[in-house]
């Protein structure tokens, strides 16, 4: 197997609106630190894959159709074996057409997605140089736990969702992985593969450009070790940054497991993430060079449905246009019942189509989802899946919005209403199980091909 890493920066200009949390004047004023592109790039007898980390919140579906592109003229590799991922930082442009309902003061000039079409020809050649660079590669896949994150979904005395307080007694994706990828001939270090679940917004709502937690461990790893570090976020739905910001209300008191309060924040968790991978890095000592790489290509079919009735709809739009007035502003409700009453118009589309593409180093398979998932899925698939290290892998090549567990929906919370806001249709319930169900029957397919 060869092996091959490279870092573009990709850092945009300031005065560039910072998405993740819709605030319009949270211009950029200044740089944290540095947004990068980390791409690795694997090969193995004619099987070529690219692995595209991008400190960005998400990355629209379209546009990714376009990255892939760009990728593939330019180094080979098929679209379908490209996988765009993104650290999810909150303190990054907003880089996807996809609007919350209701909420048109999100980058009104779309000025996000110019920079992420500038960007292309630094992450295509991040891709290049990674290809090039390429050696035959020993690896070591080591696995522990982290309190980088925590859930978020901290209840307050009336059993209640209230804002993102971490629950430390709630169940959670803990689980980090790391890897490391050696030189066969001279046993040098060629790069590092962490990979573990958490919001990456420790920053908070500041005006810095950043790449939050992450970062901070990912330069403090690479430091370590003279190597690039790549990324890939997990089950972030239901799991936050493990901060020391204090919140307290009424009805709850508690850590916040949502917004950090800046750059002690950012720095707090980050050095923690980066010991617990330490821990890990340093005590590899089983390094293998025959370990296969597959690339299995499906496609998750998953119900779908309106988020509400249109006899509910009509009502909610007749209610407010009766109380509007000339300078009324419309609350979300309406705009979300105005869009459900316009699809129940069209066709009825039960179901969406998700291409999916797995990428498995040895023990190790990359399952990735255009969705924020949450711990439930990630730990069924750790659970079932026929590798030692199945990885579930949020935000990758497109972001539809959060997928709860059903457990989750009868609770409620931000990430459940959230769904409504994403686009004219929610997932169903059941949808969480059915994505986990076809993904265990995709990898059990990669086992049986590779027996035969």
């Amino acid at each position: 197997m060869k092996i091959g890493f490279a870092i573009s920066d990709i850092t945009p200009e300031l005065g560039i609106y910072l998405t993740g949390y819709g605030m319009p004047k949270r211009l950029a004023n200044a740089v944290h630190s540095p947004l990068s592109a980390i791409a690795m790039v694997i090969k193995d007898g004619d099987t070529e894959a690219a692995i595209i980390a991008l400190d960005w919140c998400v990355i629209g579906a379209d546009i990714t159709k376009k990255f892939c592109q760009a990728v593939s003229q330019a180094s080979g590799i098929m679209e379908q074996n490209i996988l765009f991922s993104c650290t999810h930082t909150h303190s990054a442009p907003h880089t996807t057409d996809q609007r919350t309902i209701g909420r048109t003061t999100v980058d009104p000039e779309n000025k996000g997605m110019e920079y992420a079409e500038k960007s292309i020809p630094a992450i295509v050649e991040a891709v290049c140089q990674a290809q090039r660079s390429m050696q035959e590669t020993k690896v070591c896949i080591a696995g522990g736990k982290t309190e980088a994150g925590v859930s978020r979904r901290g209840l307050n005395k009336n059993g209640l969702i209230e804002g993102f307080h971490a629950d430390p007694f709630a169940m959670y994706d803990s689980n980090m992985t790391a890897v490391k990828f050696k030189d066969v001939q001279n046993n040098q270090d060629i790069g590092v593969l962490i990979h573990c679940s958490a919001h990456n917004t420790a920053m908070g709502a500041t005006p810095d450009i950043s790449s939050d937690w992450c970062g901070v461990m990912r330069k403090r790893i690479g430091e370590y070790y003279q190597v690039p570090v790549i990324f890939i976020n997990g089950a972030i739905g239901d799991v936050g940054p493990r901060t020391n910001k204090w919140l307290e209300s009424t009805t709850m008191f508690g850590y916040s497991a949502g917004q950090g309060d800046g750059i002690k924040s950012v720095e707090e968790v980050g050095y923690r993430a980066a010991s617990d991978a330490l821990s890990l890095l340093m005590n590899m000592r089983d390094f293998r060079s025959d370990l296969p790489l597959k690339v299995h290509t499906s496609k998750l079919t998953l119900p779908q449905e309106i988020p509400m009735s249109a006899e509910e709809a009509k009502a909610i739009i007749e209610f407010h246009e009766a109380q509007s007035a000339p300078d009324k502003l419309f609350p979300r409700e309406y705009y979300v019942a105005k869009q459900a009453f316009e699809s129940w118009q069209q066709p009825l589309q039960e179901t969406i189509e998700i291409p999916q593409t797995i990428v498995q180093i040895g023990a190790l398979a990359l399952i990735p989802f255009p969705y924020e998932m949450f711990s439930v899925f990630s730990l069924r698939l750790r659970k079932y899946g026929p590798f030692k290290y199945n990885l579930l892998c949020s935000n990758v090549n497109g972001c539809y919005g959060y997928v709860p567990d059903k457990g989750a929906i009868a609770i409620g919370g931000y990430e459940v209403d959230c769904r409504q806001l994403m686009g004219k249709y929610v997932l169903k319930p059941e949808a969480g199980d059915l994505a986990v169900s076809q993904t265990l029957k995709a990898l059990e397919e990669m086992t049986t091909h590779n027996s035969e």
